[in-house]
C-alpha cells in the first residue's frame, strides 16, 4: 500500500518521547502509522549501529556490536495479527523480518519454549485447552492452561538473562488496543524490554471486553499517561476505513444511543447501513443471499455473529452452499482438530498411544463448548462403548478405513489415507464446526506428503503438535479468504467491504438496561468494520441493545 501520513500522523512518527500514546477512533490509521513510526526507529537504530562500526573501525580495537534491533508489535488476536500483516507490508518495505507481530499470549508462549525449560517448565510443554481439561485430568501437570500463559512469562521476564536477552533484541514495543489490557497483561507489557521505547494504540469506545475482562479502559488510559516521558498524541476523527465519515458518524451516534441523529438516517438513506428480516429459520438464507451480492461485486465480506454456536452453525450453512470462507478465532476447535487427525494418523500406523477416541471427544467439545463446562453427551459417548450404538459403529468402521488405507506395505497410500482423516468429520457424526477439521485436514495433508518423502514419524508428530499449540496461543495467522465468519468480539482490527451482523433472538448481552454503557460499544465497533456497506440481518424478537438501531434504520 502507500502510504502518506497526514496532520497528527506524522506527529507519532516523528515524535520520540519514551512513550507515546496515541489515541483515536476507528479507521484513523492508528495501525499503519505505528508501523510507520516503526520503520523510523529501525532506520534510526540503523544509523547509530553503523556510527558505532566506524568509530569501532576507526579505533583499530575489537569491539562487540549489538545485533540490529527489532520492533515487538504486540495484539490480541490472531486476526488482528494477520490485519496488520497485510496492512504494514508496503509501510515497513525490506524492514519486515525486523517487525515481529504476535498476540499476547503467542509471545508468552515463545518466552516459555525458549526460557522455561531450566527455569520449572520443563521440555515438552503443551498448552491445555478448555475442552481438553474436561478429559484429561491425569495431564494436569504437564502443561500449561491458557491462564497459566502469562503468569509463567511474567516469572520468566523477572530473571535477569530473559529480561536482558529481550532488551537488547527490542528498542521499540508498540502495544494494539492497550486499553483493554487487564492488570495481568498490563504488568506483562511493562517487563517486555523496559528500556525500549513504548507506542500504544488506544480507543476507549471500542473497549468491547470490560464486561469479562474487568477493565475499566479510562483508567487504563491514565495508567499510560503516567508512565515517564508519556506523551498523548490524539488523532482526528477521520477515518481511512470510509472517506466519506458517512458510517463512522453513525457508529458514533450509535454509541451515544442518539438513534434520532441524522447521521444514522444518512447512512441508511445512502444505503450504506441496512436492515434485512428474517421471521423463519435462522437468517442463513438471507446472509447467503447478501454475501452471493457482495460477491457479485468482488466485495470482501465480512460476517459477525454473537456465539460460538451461531457461528459454526453459519460456517456449516455456508458450506453447504459451495461458499468457501474463513471462520476466524475458533482456534480451540482447530488446534483440537489437528490433534485427533495425528492420533488418527498414529492409529492408522499401528503406533502406540494413538488415544484416538479421547482426541475425537475432545474435539466434539470444542466444537459445542457451552458457558458451563460440561461435557457433552456425543464426546462423552466416544469414550463409552456401551453407548450410541451407531456412533460405536461408525469408529469401527473408520478404524477398518484407516488400516485399509495404509495396508500391508511399507508405505502408505498417503492420499488415500489423507482423504478417509478428512472424512472422518462425517464418519463420527460432529454436527459442527466442519470447517476447522476441514482446515486441520490442510495441515495433517501437508504433514503426510513429508511422511511419503521420508520423514520420520517422530518429527510429523512433532511438527503438528506445534502446530497445535501454535493454533491455541494466536500464533498462527489466519487464511486470507474474501469471505470470513467470526464471533462479535473477534471483530476489532478487523475490515472488510461489506460487513453482515447476524443477530439471533435468544441472546443474551449481560445484565446491563439502558443506555447500556458498555454494549454500545459493540454497535460501534460492528458499524465501524465496513468500508462500503452495512447489513444488518434480524429477527422479529430483537435485543434491546440493538432494537432502537434497528427501529431507526427501518
Amino acid at each position: 500500500m502507500t502510504y502518506e501520513a497526514q496532520g497528527a500522523q506524522q506527529d507519532v512518527i516523528d515524535n520520540t518521547a519514551p512513550v507515546r500514546v496515541v489515541l483515536g477512533g476507528a479507521g484513523t490509521g492508528k495501525t499503519t502509522t505505528a508501523v510507520a513510526a516503526a520503520r523510523r526507529h529501525l532506520d534510526a537504530a540503523d544509523e547509530k549501529l553503523v556510527l558505532r562500526r566506524q568509530a569501532a573501525q576507526r579505533s583499530a580495537r575489537r569491539t562487540r556490536l549489538p545485533a540490529p534491533e527489532r520492533v515487538l508489535f504486540l495484539s490480541f488476536s490472531r486476526t488482528a495479527v494477520a490485519q496488520i500483516l497485510d496492512r504494514s507490508a508496503g509501510v515497513i518495505g525490506p524492514m519486515a523480518p525486523r517487525l515481529e507481530v504476535a498476540t499476547f499470549h503467542g509471545f508468552a508462549w515463545r518466552i516459555i519454549t525458549s526460557f522455561g525449560q531450566h527455569h520449572g517448565y520443563p521440555a515438552p510443554q503443551m498448552v491445555l485447552s478448555e475442552a481438553q481439561r474436561l478429559f484429561e485430568a491425569s495431564t494436569s501437570g504437564s502443561g500449561l492452561t491458557y491462564d497459566d500463559l502469562l503468569p509463567a512469562a511474567n516469572r520468566l521476564l523477572a530473571l535477569d538473562k530473559v529480561r536482558d536477552h529481550y532488551s537488547g533484541r527490542y528498542g521499540l514495543v508498540i502495544c494494539d488496543e492497550f486499553q483493554d489490557t487487564s492488570d495481568q497483561e498490563w504488568q506483562f507489557l511493562q517487563r517486555i524490554a523496559p528500556s525500549a521505547r513504548r507506542i500504544l494504540l488506544g480507543d476507549a469506545n471500542q473497549c468491547i471486553y470490560a464486561g469479562f475482562k474487568k477493565i475499566d479502559a479510562d483508567a487504563r488510559i491514565a495508567n499510560a499517561m503516567v508512565l515517564p516521558g508519556a506523551a498523548k498524541i490524539p488523532l482526528p476523527p477521520l477515518s481511512y476505513r470510509d472517506p466519506s465519515g458517512t458510517l463512522p458518524a453513525a457508529a458514533e451516534a450509535a454509541l451515544r444511543r442518539n438513534f434520532a441523529h441524522p447521521a444514522i438516517r444518512t447512512a441508511a438513506d445512502a444505503g450504506r447501513i441496512s436492515v434485512t428480516d428474517y421471521t423463519t429459520g435462522n437468517g442463513h438464507a438471507e446472509v447467503i443471499g447478501l454475501v452471493r451480492a457482495a460477491r457479485r461485486a468482488s466485495h470482501t465480506v465480512a460476517i459477525f455473529t454473537h456465539t460460538h454456536h451461531a457461528t459454526f452453525s453459519l460456517s456449516d450453512a455456508l458450506r453447504v452452499e459451495g461458499m468457501t470462507h474463513e471462520l476466524v478465532g475458533e482456534i480451540e476447535a482447530y488446534g483440537e482438530a489437528l490433534a485427533a487427525q495425528l492420533a488418527l494418523l498414529k492409529f492408522a500406523l499401528k503406533l502406540p498411544d494413538s488415544r484416538v477416541r479421547r482426541t475425537l471427544a475432545v474435539y466434539v467439545q470444542a466444537t459445542e463448548q457451552r458457558k458451563k463446562k460440561v461435557r457433552v453427551p456425543l464426546a462423552s459417548q466416544m469414550l463409552d462403548p456401551s453407548t450410541n450404538t451407531v456412533l460405536q459403529n461408525a469408529l469401527r468402521r473408520l478404524a477398518r478405513d484407516l488400516r485399509d488405507a495404509v495396508g500391508s506395505s511399507e508405505l502408505p497410500d498417503t492420499d488415500r489415507l489423507a482423504e478417509v482423516i478428512t472424512n472422518a468429520y462425517s464418519t463420527v457424526g460432529a454436527s459442527r464446526g466442519q470447517e476447522t477439521w476441514l482446515q486441520a485436514a490442510r495441515q495433517t495433508r501437508s504433514a503426510l506428503r513429508k511422511l511419503a518423502d521420508g520423514t520420520g514419524i517422530e518429527a510429523v508428530e512433532q511438527e503438528m503438535l506445534r502446530a497445535r499449540d501454535d493454533a491455541l496461543v494466536g500464533t498462527v495467522t489466519a487464511r486470507r479468504a474474501p469471505i470470513q465468519v467470526m464471533n462479535l468480539h473477534q471483530t476489532k482490527g478487523r475490515e472488510a467491504d461489506t460487513t453482515i451482523l447476524l443477530l439471533g433472538s435468544d441472546e443474551y448481552h449481560g445484565p446491563e438496561h439502558e443506555p447500556f454503557p458498555t454494549g454500545s460499544k459493540l454497535l460501534y465497533v460492528v458499524m465501524t468494520r465496513a468500508r462500503k456497506t452495512a447489513h444488518l440481518v434480524v429477527p422479529d424478537l430483537v435485543h434491546p441493545l440493538w432494537r432502537p438501531l434497528v427501529a431507526a434504520l427501518r
